[in-house]
């Protein structure tokens, strides 16, 4: 089992809201930017879009504030694939501040791969699917973070 991909940052003071504390767009802004560029590390992030003008479109979110973070906390992201299928992927991110090790946010994201050129929906390459598929059983090794239910199904039901 290998740990889950996961980067540092921390918040930045023009971050902060009128409360004192992190603005919720600015939680959507580091789980959409720095998502993006951890799901590089699975070959569907940039590179992957310069090289074949296809990319992963969000369909749907649903993020929970746990936990207030101030200017200057350490934060740590972590990306857990959930599910994939052979057009969409449904990942778990997770904002930890990190000095303290309390979970603040979760970001549930449903997406949809799809052709830049034709603006439609279009299956995975087989390796990319399969590297999605894979790291989606690696992840499911993890235990999920407390009280976590998942929300966002892959399929319609």
């Amino acid at each position: 089992m290998s740990a889950l991909p996961a980067l540092s940052l921390a918040v930045k003071p023009d971050w902060i809201d009128e409360y004192g504390h992190m603005n919720a767009a600015h939680y959507v802004g580091v789980f959409d930017r720095q998502g993006f560029e951890l799901l590089g590390r699975y070959g569907v992030g940039a590179d992957y879009t310069r090289q074949t003008r296809c990319g992963i479109y969000t369909m749907n979110i649903h993020v929970a504030y746990l936990r207030e973070v101030l200017a200057g906390d350490p934060l740590e992201l972590r990306l857990r694939m959930l599910e994939a299928d052979d057009k969409r992927l449904l990942c778990l991110m997770e904002l930890i501040q990190a000095r303290d090790g309390y979970l603040a946010a979760t970001m549930e994201q449903l997406s949809l791969h799809v052709d830049l050129e034709t603006r439609r929906a279009k299956p995975f390459p087989a390796e990319v699917a399969a590297r999605l598929a894979g790291a989606a059983q690696d992840h499911a090794q993890h235990p999920l973070p407390e009280g976590y239910r998942r929300l966002l199904p892959l399929k319609r039901v």
